[in-house]
């Protein structure tokens, strides 16, 4: 557990070798669902105590999982089809895994401003996380891949809208 802490601390600040080491790990993928679920999971630890239906805590956890599965296919196909980058939609996977870790900041962001930029804050965190995930799984330059990333992420906050109807 300490080993997935200290690799969430580095992607964090935006440092090259744990987006590769995912993105290079025969088992990048699996260690990168076990990172989104636990983090979702996480968040999801005040609802559990204040009594939140278990559907509802295996539904938010689900609906993380799928979103990065989501997000990592929409950022790879921007990334490696339309903007000419190398690299493997597994290997997006694994490592955009590692965006996932400033979402933990929200609650105690929190207790300080306002709910509204509390979330607002680790989702552009993501965003910067996702760039360097596109930089290294799809060895794009620093532009490309924020582009795939952006376009990602639009593409995916739009779809999430369809969806929530």
């Amino acid at each position: 557990m300490k080993q997935y802490f200290n690799l969430l601390w580095r992607a964090a600040r935006l440092q090259r070798d744990p987006y590769l080491r995912m993105t290079l790990a025969t088992d990048g993928v699996a260690d990168g669902a076990i990172v989104v679920g636990s983090i979702h999971l996480a968040l999801v630890v005040p609802a559990l105590i204040s009594g939140l239906d278990l559907i509802v805590i295996v539904r938010f956890v689900l609906s993380g999982m799928f979103g990065w599965i989501i997000l990592s296919g929409l950022v790879y196909l921007l990334g490696r089809h339309l903007l000419e980058g190398w690299g493997t939609y597994q290997g997006m996977m694994a490592a955009s895994s590692l965006a996932y870790g400033p979402l933990l900041l929200a609650f105690p962001i929190a207790l300080f401003i306002d709910v509204g930029w509390a979330a607002l804050i680790p989702s552009v965190w993501l965003l910067a996380c996702v760039w360097m995930a596109a930089q290294q799984a799809l060895e794009l330059d620093k532009a490309k891949a924020a582009l795939a990333a952006v376009g990602g992420y639009a593409a995916w906050v739009f779809i999430q809208a369809i969806l929530s109807f």
